[in-house]
């Protein structure tokens, strides 16, 4: 099953990810890295596989971590943990599996040219632009939340 969720992880996927973990890194604690910096690179390599591993595990489907319900959701667990939780094991966990959302909706919107899968669980059909929309500001919260998290502590 490990193998699994391994094999799931696009390497692009991937190599966003640890890329976005060190960047921010190295922003965050510049050539003085820390104990801090060891549990966030920690949590954001879980965060990498944690959603995956969900869905194998769950076997739902639709996964219902792809779903506008759930990423509105997290966007607000999400903002709360960057914002007061002094964990940094945290921080690079939900910082990751953002990350891996808007990855998600990106190779869908390339795929398919929209976001109706995400949508599924909203009563009524919702236009191409407004889930082109909805997916701008996930990620501008995204850059936001990644601020937050660079002048926080």
């Amino acid at each position: 099953m490990l193998k699994q969720i391994i094999s799931r992880k696009p390497l692009f996927f991937l190599f966003v990810s640890l890329g976005y973990l060190v960047g921010i890194g190295l922003l965050k604690w510049f050539i003085h890295p820390s104990l801090d910096t060891l549990w966030f690179i920690v949590g954001g390599v879980i965060g990498v596989y944690l959603l995956d591993a969900a869905e194998v595990f769950v076997a739902i489907t639709p996964s219902p971590f792809r779903s506008i319900v759930f990423a509105g959701g997290f966007v607000i667990v999400s903002l709360f943990i960057v914002t007061s939780a002094n964990a940094m094991l945290a921080d690079g966990l939900v910082l990751t599996l953002y990350l891996t959302m808007i990855l998600w909706q990106i190779g869908e919107w390339q795929m398919v040219k929209n976001l109706n899968s995400w949508y599924r669980m909203v009563a009524g059909p919702v236009s191409v632009s407004l889930q082109r929309w909805g997916m701008i500001i996930f990620a501008v919260l995204f850059v936001v939340e990644t601020c937050l998290f660079l002048r926080w502590a």
